[in-house]
């Protein structure tokens, strides 16, 4: 019984000890919580946290941002089935080889595994709405240089704006596509 007491009083002491104000504890309650800034000179805004998005020419007449984001999202797509060439994947590069048939050396064509390939194109809208910083990931050099191709094909659009100014804004630009 004296046990079970003295454990429960040294409980309640050490909870006292703890709740107990010594100064310091309250002046690390009062600081203000860090808000972190971005420096519209000198950073790139990603496209899912812009205040206002870079618009697409053909979606000027959109009112909200969501529709703005909505329309340059589906322009991107439309973009990507008029303008790129999927079936570079079936001829990567060419090769020569001698085909005993004909005697002959004869060109060959080289493609990609059969599958789910995909590329991701990264690149910045500036404050001139110009497509800049282009980077491509691709499973091939090949079809790196088409997600180059097809960026710079890339209409110029009003530049994205961060408390009311020009920035640049980061864009990722994903393309799955199926090799036969």
């Amino acid at each position: 019984m004296k046990q079970s007491i003295f454990i429960i009083l040294s409980f309640f002491y050490a909870i006292t000890l703890v709740s107990q104000d010594d100064g310091y504890a309250s002046e690390k309650k009062m600081e203000k919580p860090k808000v972190i800034t971005i420096n519209e000179e000198s950073e790139d805004i990603p496209f899912t946290i812009i205040e206002e998005v870079p618009v697409h020419p053909k979606c000027q007449d959109l009112i909200t941002n969501a529709e703005k984001k909505r329309c340059l999202n589906v322009m991107m797509i439309k973009h990507v089935q008029r303008h790129f060439n999927a079936g570079l994947a079936n001829c990567i590069e060419e090769k020569t080889v001698y085909n005993p048939d004909t005697e002959k050396n004869e060109k060959q064509c080289v493609g990609l595994r059969p599958g789910k390939k995909k590329i991701y194109i990264q690149f910045k809208i500036d404050v001139t709405g110009e497509v800049v910083d282009i980077k491509v990931m691709a499973p091939h050099k090949t079809l790196e240089e088409e997600g180059v191709r097809l960026a710079k094909l890339l209409p110029k659009m009003i530049p994205g704006k961060q408390k009311g100014k020009p920035v640049k804004v980061a864009y990722t630009l994903p393309i799955t596509f199926n090799v036969d």
